[in-house]
């Protein structure tokens, strides 16, 4: 959903005038480059106006200050880290996150402090304690060059979908938005960013056509951050006079996860 198009006042406005005034006052020689990658810790925690800030970032490749345009290079990504259970980010931004990935804390944090004999726990008081920095290679070559990334783009743009898994992403898209369980979450840009998901995982699998295990793939890390759990009191069956402590009880405990995976396993697989 385009913000400029809104008519919430809670909600600015990323094409206002005075965003067009701000450009005009700055001369190029203002201008400076972002870099390709930025990571965001506990982006949920900062005040609406930052996550706004990161929001317009993502929509315009710029950020404004007083005194300076910062514009994102080509490519660009913006990698939040966050707790499982934290606040939310802002309804727009969060929309914007192209895919989401959870890690469980019981798998292990293996490239976290490597080569040291401690790994910080929460439950343990550690503070007064002096751990030693362990040197670490940020200077090695990355695993993914720019013509590597540039020809995964490429051939991400080739793959094609059939008629039967275009079918069928379609069908998980209607499950989700009628699940009894979903609020809101099932946006259009995560209809496009779930199709994108599914045609780029093809080339990392070295297939050139998309496949339904990569739709199902693709729906459990596009959807995971987006679907919203409704409240009881609004659940669609309230309508028509179901019980209040029945729908609490049916929903409690239900999670995003648990949506998705009833959804795909309620959906035949068309081979």
């Amino acid at each position: 959903m385009d913000l400029s198009d809104t008519d919430d006042p809670k909600t600015p406005n990323l094409n206002h005038e005075n965003s067009s005034h701000r450009l005009e006052s700055l001369s190029p020689e203002t201008e400076s480059r972002l870099p390709n990658v930025i990571i965001a810790t506990h982006l949920s925690l900062a005040v609406h106006q930052v996550q706004i800030q990161a929001l317009e970032l993502l929509r315009t490749r710029r950020i404004f200050t007083h005194t300076a345009v910062y514009s994102a290079p080509k490519p660009f990504l913006l990698v939040v880290l966050d707790t499982a259970s934290g606040t939310p980010l802002v309804k727009h931004l969060n929309d914007h996150m192209f895919l989401s990935h959870y890690h469980d804390p019981e798998d292990g944090f293996a490239n976290i402090e490597e080569g040291s004999e401690w790994i910080e726990d929460d439950r343990a008081s550690l503070s007064s304690i002096v751990h030693r920095s362990v040197a670490r290679d940020y200077n090695r070559d990355p695993l993914f060059g720019i013509e590597d990334i540039e020809l995964l783009s490429h051939r991400s743009c080739s793959s094609t979908i059939s008629v039967e898994v275009k079918r069928y992403l379609h069908d998980i898209l209607t499950f989700l938005r009628r699940h009894r369980a979903v609020a809101c979450g099932i946006t259009p840009l995560a209809t496009k960013h779930f199709e994108l998901l599914a045609r780029s995982l093809a080339p990392l699998h070295d297939l050139d056509f998309v496949t339904p295990s990569l739709v199902q793939l693709a729906a459990r890390k596009v959807y995971r951050h987006r679907i919203v759990i409704v409240a009881p009191e609004d659940e669609r069956s309230m309508q028509y006079g179901s019980n209040l402590a029945a729908i609490s009880a049916l929903l409690e405990g239900i999670t995003p996860d648990m949506v998705i995976e009833e959804v795909l396993e309620s959906i035949e697989v068309l081979l």
